[in-house]
């Protein structure tokens, strides 16, 4: 029998006899069709599956509850405008209070303020609004709505809780280079009230998401024969080794995009290569693609490419039930945005005019990756390219795991009409646009600003996910391969751990180069 995890040979029940031995290894072929048939899932990955996932789900969830509500410029923008919808009925976010500590903002007039002031001869008024899409803020105020007015409570309150009378270290006068104690009375303890509101929507926003996805992958890889050390470094990789984990614990649409694509995802793949025909899988596949195009607008490329292929394949229950479906996430993106200023507005059209380079903003003067945009700053395209996939802020050199994605992904395309294989093609073609349109963009060649890992494409990881147990195909027996994927997976943990104390951040990865002064940052 074959040894695993250096020669240690452990039972590992399957859909054999219980008492039957077997080794954590490749099972043979009659074993994988047993599992491709739907049979029980190995005692041994049973027991390791729950416990990967709750540590990671449990760890998703301590994070929120630790960290900050408000974290950085980027969630702060999106919560400004929760706040104005919930305690002004409007998505002007003037009045926020935390409105100066984000600069993603524009300032502009809308259609009524030109309106109305040019009627009086007076210049137009304009206000600021988040530089966000109205889509996801306004669903989070439409969550919170009741919650607010069964309250009462509005959402810069702030719970004043004293503290008990105790010593302080003070400087002691006869001696200034020491301290004395001292006894007094601290300063309140200062609780704000949205951290009640936010921490909630954070959890079921992405801590929830995160753990239905982790669940779902494993049962996609169930299906899958690479053998166990496929169908663990995968588990593993989905639940510690990508951006998504830290990504969990702040506002912002990236994760959102990437759970509701592997939905939309999941529900393609029972359709196509599982055979499942119920209405209500072609109505989710569109609801969730939609949903994703919605929070990531080059998710939309998802959208075009699944129901194309659904469309060809199935038309009837696709136009009866995918079309439907896909609306709804559509037309309330639309209507959002109509409402926000009268017409329909993406505030992103507006990048480099007088609406993001008002006098006292910080796009008129950016610093640091942000000032990359300016042409005088700009690098060429060759330089950029390879920042974006070996560099900085590479997806390879930072989660080199998907190195292994992509063997898996050209192996799965070699496989006309097997299992994978049309989630392959798509997988390599959304890339190819994706990263190619983020590559030529002249409006946002700066890496995504101050975060860490390439955000723009997160909603792309669940497609590598899924590509990656066929690219450690032979791990069981190839202890060479086993040792590069490890390697591979400690980075992209160390990539993951670093962006733990705060995603709005640079990787590990640029802090280096800088600090060997090999890429200094632009000041």
């Amino acid at each position: 029998m074959r040894a695993h995890f250096e020669q240690l040979t452990l039972p590992c029940p399957s859909t054999r006899p219980h008492n039957t031995p077997m080794s954590i290894d490749l099972v043979s072929a009659d074993e994988n069709s047993d599992l491709r048939e739907g049979a029980q899932r190995p005692q041994c990955r049973q027991f390791a599956g729950t416990l990967i996932i709750t540590t990671a789900v449990a760890l998703a969830l301590g994070v929120v509850l630790r960290q900050p509500s408000l974290m950085a410029a980027n969630d702060i923008s999106r919560w400004c405008t929760v706040w104005s919808l919930l305690e002004r009925g409007t998505y002007i976010i003037d009045e926020c209070p935390w409105q100066a500590e984000t600069q993603d903002k524009v300032l502009i007039a809308t259609l009524g303020n030109a309106v109305s002031t040019a009627e009086n001869g007076a210049s137009p008024v304009r206000h600021y609004y988040s530089s966000k899409p109205a889509f996801l803020s306004t669903l989070i105020a439409g969550v919170l709505y009741p919650v607010r007015l069964l309250s009462g409570i509005p959402l810069d309150r702030a719970i004043l809780i004293p503290k008990s009378e105790r010593y302080v270290a003070k400087p002691d006068p006869a001696n200034p280079s020491k301290t004395i104690p001292v006894l007094e009375t601290p300063e309140p303890l200062k609780w704000p009230v949205y951290g009640y509101y936010f921490k909630p929507v954070l959890i079921l926003f992405n801590v929830l998401p995160f753990a239905v996805f982790l669940i779902l992958f494993a049962r996609m890889l169930d299906r899958e024969p690479q053998g166990d050390w496929a169908w663990l470094f995968s588990l593993v990789s989905a639940s510690w080794g990508t951006f998504l984990l830290p990504f969990c614990q702040t506002l912002n649409n990236h994760t959102v995009a990437a759970f509701s694509a592997f939905f939309g995802l999941y529900q393609f793949w029972k359709i196509w290569d599982e055979g499942e025909r119920s209405w209500w899988r072609f109505a989710a596949v569109g609801f969730f693609a939609a949903f994703a195009a919605a929070n990531e607008l080059p998710a939309y490329s998802f959208l075009a490419f699944a129901g194309a292929l659904l469309l060809w394949r199935f038309p009837i229950p696709t136009l009866r039930a995918g079309v439907p479906a896909v609306l709804i996430p559509l037309l309330f993106f639309v209507v959002c945005q109509w409402i926000e200023f009268g017409k329909f507005r993406l505030p992103y059209t507006e990048f480099g005019t007088e609406s993001y380079e008002y006098e006292g903003s910080f796009w008129s003067y950016p610093l640091e990756l942000d000032a990359l945009n300016k042409p005088e700053h700009r690098e060429s395209y060759p330089t950029y390219f390879f920042h974006l996939t070996l560099g900085h802020h590479g997806l390879l050199s930072l989660t080199p795991i998907f190195a292994f994605s992509l063997i898996g992904c050209v192996r799965l395309m070699k496989r006309r009409g097997g299992p994978l294989s049309a989630i392959a093609r798509m997988t390599a073609v959304l890339t190819v646009v994706v990263l190619g349109y983020y590559s030529w963009n002249p409006q946002g060649r700066n890496y995504g600003g101050s975060t860490q890992g390439l955000r723009w494409m997160f909603w792309l990881i669940p497609f590598w996910l899924i590509t990656l147990s066929e690219g450690l195909r032979g791990g069981d027996d190839r202890r060479w391969l086993r040792g590069l994927s490890i390697l591979a997976l400690a980075v992209s943990v160390i990539s993951v751990g670093y962006a733990m104390r705060n995603p709005w951040t640079h990787p590990w990865l640029l802090d280096l180069l800088e600090r060997l002064n090999l890429y200094p940052l632009v000041h």
